[in-house]
């Protein structure tokens, strides 16, 4: 069983990138490579990166939700007061779903995120830089900051198909195994029976 999180992930999310990916494709069969291209990639990082965030959103909505409930014990005023506090002022609110405020925003399930990604899947240990580099692909892309993206292409990482495509088969790895830690964490924490 997986939270509802993962199954808009693999179905409705994974819709949405697939379909840049199309547009991409359907511009690189039509045009020769160059600017048209660049933007027709830019479409598909944004893209992966808007369902990054919406997949990291919906799994901490479906945690803290399941933490207040079971948690509260049927005090409504208990339940409703815990999951305000699980989701104030959440990082992946406020800004890119990052390294930094993934892992802030779920420890307060009481796992230290990166430790136990890596635990759970030794191919999780570089995710966290991946990730990193990810977001500032997106952030220069947005912004234009061509200089960024030339600082980048130095250290491996270029706005073309096989950079975009080794994050969209991180994203998979990384939101597969979110989901299952996230799950243990809440079991273990709680003394209860995995939520999904």
């Amino acid at each position: 069983m997986t939270s509802t999180a993962l199954v808009d992930w693999n179905a409705k999310r994974a819709s949405s990138i697939a379909l840049a990916w199309q547009m991409h494709s359907t511009q690189a069969a039509s045009t020769p490579a160059g600017w048209q291209e660049d933007q027709a990639l830019a479409v598909v990082l944004q893209r992966m990166a808007t369902e990054f965030q919406g997949f990291c959103r919906a799994l901490h909505d479906e945690a803290s939700e399941f933490f207040a409930v079971t948690a509260a014990r049927g005090n409504p005023s208990l339940e409703s007061t815990l999951r305000q506090l699980l989701t104030a002022d959440r990082g992946i609110d406020r800004g890119n779903a990052q390294k930094k405020s993934v892992a802030q925003d779920f420890s307060r399930f009481g796992f230290i995120f990166w430790q136990a990604m890596q635990r759970a899947d030794g191919r999780a240990g570089p995710w966290s830089e991946e990730l990193a580099m990810f977001n500032e692909m997106r952030n220069a892309v947005a912004h234009d900051d061509t200089a960024k993206l030339r600082n980048l292409a130095t250290k491996g990482y270029a706005l073309d198909v096989p950079t975009l495509k080794n994050w969209h088969s991180m994203l998979d790895g990384m939101v597969t195994l979110m989901d299952d830690v996230v799950s243990l964490s809440l079991s273990a924490l709680l003394g209860v029976p995995r939520p999904w």
